[in-house]
């Protein structure tokens, strides 16, 4: 009689193997013995099941000629049959696998939902006039380069509001003239770096003709800080 009980080094591979159907006669009953007295091979067999059954469900089935497997014992041949089918089963339950997982891989890749990237950080600033008769919250997203602004009650005359940041050199840039009833306002690009934590935003009144301004002709009848969030 046939030993059939695997080495130690083979025992995984014997797992897989019934996990996967792949064997018969004499060697499946003695695999089935093994999960019968043996407890950490019966986990191998349960744990080659979970992981393998899911992927075989994306593999076709292919049925074999009937004659395949005779020809290839009668080739063998002798003693070494039953190791040398062992091989050529787990190089088959091997290539099974491995067509399996890749398919699943590419079924995961095409299927999986598109990383959900969090909220990009956005400025906010509360600017208010000296004697506080006057607010203005400001918003810039960077995402769309643009601020946006809420309505203030200021009183402008034949002047326009201009938004001005002022970094930590403290020296005033020009963002554009804004609308005291709110609206947004693009940013340009070499001038949103500025948009920092705890940079001042100021509104100046100025000329709306000649903006935008190299520098203030007046003083701020608004100011705040930057925030960011």
């Amino acid at each position: 009689m046939v030993d059939t009980t695997p080495p130690p080094s083979d025992r995984e591979a014997f797992a897989a193997e019934l996990a996967l159907g792949l064997l018969d006669g004499l060697e499946r009953a003695e695999a089935l013995r093994l999960c019968l007295s043996d407890p950490e091979f019966a986990a191998e067999v349960e744990t080659w099941s979970l992981r393998l059954s899911p992927l075989l469900h994306a593999v076709p089935a292919v049925q074999p000629p009937e004659h395949l497997w005779t020809a290839v014992e009668a080739r063998i041949g002798g003693a070494r049959t039953v190791t040398a089918m062992r091989a050529l089963r787990w190089w088959r339950s091997g290539a099974i696998a491995a067509s399996a997982l890749a398919a699943s891989l590419a079924l995961f890749i095409a299927l999986r939902p598109a990383e959900v990237q969090g909220p990009a950080p956005v400025a906010i600033s509360q600017l208010a006039g000296a004697a506080g008769s006057a607010t203005m919250a400001i918003a810039y997203d960077p995402r769309q380069g643009t601020l946006r602004l809420s309505a203030a009650s200021l009183e402008t005359g034949a002047k326009s509001p201009e938004l001005w940041v002022i970094p930590e050199d403290g020296v005033p840039r020009s963002l554009g003239i804004v609308r005291a009833d709110g609206g947004e306002l693009a940013v340009d690009g070499a001038l949103a770096r500025f948009l920092r934590n705890g940079v001042t935003l100021a509104i100046t009144l100025e000329d709306p003709a000649t903006a935008p301004h190299k520098a203030p002709t007046s003083l701020p009848v608004l100011t705040g800080k930057i925030s960011i969030i």
